[in-house]
């Protein structure tokens, strides 16, 4: 590989690559021009001169080192120009997959506790992100309870201040309405020390703070999803017994 600067003398950034690229020494040397100010164009006439790579001179150490690692995986191809967009554009699939990877395949019902308009958004918006497609929505703990009588769900996530009846009296009214134990995980802005513990003594299974971290919010899921499975493997084997 090689850097090279938009400002040479006797070549302009064409000429230079392209003569480079026929010397029989140098066929498959990558170049990857560091840039004083970028031109908007630039980066297509620099893929098609034969540029591997197109950074700005002010580029950080830590994407330098990103896009020569790209352009030195991607020798002897026909990718696209390593930029800054394309480094960005890569670091976010790789965020994006690393949430979903591990929710489970089957299709989980949650349901969601809360009565904030826009924290229902964005909690629905989380849970879209992490690979969870069936969001149900209750606006208090009433609701949830109510809609827990008519529906079945594999989780629910309640808030814990919420009008009506909060997170706390709706998951004391569920464990006693209910025989079957669905996890709940409670969700408060406080957190404060011994949040957690009020939470479990209460009834409810697992604690995350607001404002809600995806990741959080993924190990939740996953925590409780492997627990709901578990409980379905082993209600079944123990129909499959019986049946015998």
């Amino acid at each position: 590989m090689a850097l090279v600067s938009d400002h040479m003398v006797g070549f302009d950034a064409d000429t230079f690559c392209v003569t480079v690229k026929n010397m029989a020494t140098l066929p498959e040397l990558s170049l990857i021009m560091l840039a004083s100010v970028g031109i908007r164009g630039d980066a297509a006439r620099l893929e098609q001169a034969g540029f591997a790579g197109y950074l700005p001179k002010s580029v950080s150490p830590i994407q330098l080192r990103e896009a020569l690692c790209r352009v030195w995986a991607n020798r002897g191809t026909q990718a696209p120009l390593v930029t800054r967009h394309t480094l960005a554009e890569a670091k976010a699939a790789i965020s994006n997959s690393s949430l979903t990877a591990g929710i489970p395949q089957q299709s989980l019902r949650i349901l969601l506790a809360e009565d904030n308009s826009i924290n229902q958004k964005l909690a629905v918006r989380l849970f879209q992100k992490i690979g969870c497609e069936h969001i149900s929505v209750a606006q208090n703990g009433k609701q949830a309870v109510e809609m827990l009588a008519h529906e079945s769900y594999d989780l629910v996530f309640m808030d814990c201040q919420m009008p009506e009846m909060d997170g706390y009296e709706a998951t004391a009214e569920i464990r006693t309405r209910f025989p079957n134990h669905i996890p709940i995980i409670a969700m408060t802005a406080n957190a404060m020390q011994g949040d957690r513990e009020k939470c479990l003594s209460a009834g409810m299974d697992d604690y995350i703070p607001k404002p809600i971290q995806p990741h959080a919010l993924k190990d939740a899921v996953l925590k409780w999803s492997t627990v709901v499975s578990k409980t379905v493997d082993t209600a079944k084997t123990h129909d499959l017994m019986t049946d015998l």
